[in-house]
């Protein structure tokens, strides 16, 4: 679990642009950022990552999703990965980590079996996983990093609306979100 609390504003939204900016991914929502959706998910249960696997698949784009408990909370519970295969998708709890100071991150799945970064057309791919003590060092670079981010981003709500998304995996947070 990551403590993202930034002095007391809601942290979801400076957490997906820091992630979008971390990863590499243009600034601006456009040509090249449809093939990976960035979010943030509260109340994440099995059956709500199973309907944001299957709108992944449909709408051809994998899915990186902060996962927290409830819409108070500033504790990310973990990032969840749904990554498409050629048999559907799989969902994969990731940790972000930067190997080395100006390099986007990648992203390590917590067993460690498996790695993936986005190619030169923003598209993810599996790559080689880095050696134990190299993938520890960089997970907290990247965490350090991306809460340096977070302070100094500044949300767009146009770019917000456009390009990153927040899901509510359970009705009545979504209805106090709209009231």
């Amino acid at each position: 679990m990551i403590d993202l609390d930034i002095g007391g504003a809601c942290p979801r939204q400076q957490l997906t642009c820091a992630l979008s900016q971390a990863l590499g991914l243009p600034t601006d929502p456009g040509a090249g950022t449809d093939a990976l959706t960035i979010g943030t998910m509260d109340y994440p249960s099995e059956p709500a990552l199973e309907m944001v696997a299957r709108a992944a698949m449909q709408a051809r784009q994998d899915s990186l999703m902060a996962l927290f408990a409830n819409d108070q909370i500033s504790i990310c519970a973990g990032i969840a990965l749904i990554y498409r295969t050629k048999d559907g998708a799989q969902i994969m709890q990731v940790e972000p980590c930067r190997l080395s100071r100006g390099k986007p991150i990648l992203l390590v799945t917590t067993d460690r079996r498996h790695a993936f970064r986005l190619d030169k057309r923003c598209v993810l791919r599996s790559c080689a996983v880095p050696s134990s003590a190299k993938v520890e060092r960089g997970v907290e670079r990247a965490w350090t990093d991306i809460r340096a981010a977070m302070i100094t981003v500044e949300v767009d709500p146009e770019q917000w609306e456009a390009g990153y998304f927040s899901l509510f995996a359970d009705a009545q947070a979504f209805a106090d979100f709209m009231a």
